[in-house]
């Protein structure tokens, strides 16, 4: 009869391979509250991105119209109606213009005409964000703005 072979103590202690099992457990239980704190966060997110883009929309609608009545309203109209300039609240020049163009048109100026470049970086006094907060206001005229077909003749091509 074969007699049993000695078995060698084990190579990882209990308590050690208990210790591993405890931090794997951990390991998991991060890992899980992780991706649910990723799919939270994924869920939430459009709803705040749509809050700050509104808050912000709202602000600088208010800083732009306070710059417009600084800056534009003396040639354009204080409600952008137009006068020595080009009417701004008319719903063909809306239409028309990109926010990218009237960026354009209020940061370079306009060659040839009275138009000043506002820009910083074409010698004007505002800076780019107050550009775009200028171009916020003007869109914000859009969705009550009138149809003025000589808009670009100011107050003398609309009577």
């Amino acid at each position: 009869m074969p007699r049993d072979a000695p078995h060698p103590p084990p190579f990882e202690p209990v308590e050690l391979e208990r210790s591993l099992d405890r931090y794997l457990v951990w390991g998991l239980v991060f890992m899980v509250v992780l991706v649910a704190g990723f799919i939270a966060y994924r869920v939430r997110e459009p709803g705040l991105r749509r809050d700050a883009l509104r808050s912000q929309t709202t602000s600088y609608i208010a800083v732009g119209h306070t710059l417009y009545r600084a800056s534009c309203s003396e040639c354009h109209g204080k409600q952008a109606e137009g006068g020595s300039a080009p009417t701004l609240d008319a719903k063909e020049f809306l239409k028309s213009t990109t926010d990218a163009q009237m960026q354009f048109l209020i940061a370079g100026g306009v060659s040839g005409s009275d138009m000043p470049a506002w820009s910083l970086d074409y010698g004007g006094t505002m800076t780019d964000e107050q550009v775009r907060q200028i171009v916020t206001y003007l869109r914000s005229l859009e969705p009550h703005a009138p149809s003025v077909p000589g808009w670009r003749e100011g107050k003398s091509g609309s009577g």
